[in-house]
């Protein structure tokens, strides 16, 4: 986890939740992380289990070269890496905030580094039991290069991840290495993406370690 944006937020939606597994929607207020904005985005499950943008920053629209509202969260990610990533979303939808390390591959064939934080979150009464139908997150690219804004982005691979056990004393203050992923797949042809599938994984528990 390097990013600030990324350490931010999650100590952000830390706070907002309390003793509670994650919070809900609700407690998330625009004007208490303004400056994140850009980069912030929020995606709700459908019930064909997609996960899909209700809400994406201006800086990720740019990014993409386009509004992505209603489109598959997904849909950022090149094909090959969709299996994983859903994966991934498994995992924060039962509450294992996830911090991704990215590679961004853009139509023209270039390549920028970048950061994505998922965390679970509540959209429905949370009276009536805390469900995860929502994931609050944000995606930053490190060291923006000239180019983003003009040469859209064709898809992300997945570098690297953490998950981490928000039970655990300080559990940001992640001691163990990330998880290493298959560097990035050869360019595709642009194109809309494909639906994405789902696949287990093992969560790793994060906290400082005495």
């Amino acid at each position: 986890m390097r990013h600030p944006n990324s350490i931010d937020l999650l100590t952000y939606w830390n706070a907002k939740r309390g003793k509670r597994p994650f919070p809900a929607r609700r407690d998330i207020e625009p004007a208490d992380i303004s400056k994140h904005l850009p980069h912030v985005l929020i995606g709700e499950i459908g019930e064909d289990g997609t996960w899909c943008f209700r809400l994406a920053g201006t800086a990720i629209c740019t990014l993409a070269g386009g509004e992505l509202k209603g489109l598959p969260v997904a849909s950022l990610w090149l094909s090959e890496g969709r299996r994983n990533f859903s994966s991934i979303l498994k995992a924060v939808q039962e509450g294992a905030p996830a911090v991704l390390s990215l590679d961004g591959l853009s139509q023209g064939g270039r390549v920028l580094q970048a950061e994505a934080a998922f965390m679970p979150l509540a959209g429905g009464d949370p009276t009536s039991g805390m469900v995860c139908d929502r994931i609050f997150g944000s995606i930053s690219v490190f060291d923006s290069p000239y180019w983003v804004g003009s040469d859209a982005l064709q898809g992300f691979s997945t570098t690297g991840f953490r998950l981490f056990d928000p039970s655990r004393p300080n559990p940001f203050l992640a001691n163990r290495p990330e998880i290493a992923m298959p560097g990035p797949p050869a360019p595709e042809r642009p194109g809309k993406f494909r639906d994405f599938s789902r696949k287990n994984l093992i969560l790793i528990e994060g906290g400082r370690k005495e």
